[in-house]
């Protein structure tokens, strides 16, 4: 029972290792409000709006502000651009 417990603990503490930069990489996420996106992508209101009711994007709100993680639409032109496709 021994061997399988230190096995265990040694597991956790790679979990540990492993999940908390993670963790800690998202409490610094960098988030952008609407008038970011449609700046920055040339998107409309009805868009965006659209966008966000089919989940297309993540967002969250806080009041009446929607907020978008800057790091989803990184990954996202870094898809297209290695995909050569143009943005929608």
């Amino acid at each position: 029972m021994g061997k399988k417990l230190d096995k265990l603990q040694k597991e956790i503490e790679e979990l540990k290792r492993i999940v908390f930069p993670l963790a800690n990489n998202k409490l610094h996420e960098v988030w952008l409000d609407s008038a970011d996106i449609k700046q920055q992508f040339n998107i409309s209101d009805s868009k965006l709006y659209r966008m966000r009711k089919k989940n297309a994007i993540p967002c969250t709100s806080i009041g009446n502000r929607y907020y978008y993680p800057k790091s989803y639409f990184n990954l996202l032109l870094l898809e297209k651009i290695k995909n050569k496709e143009s943005l929608e």
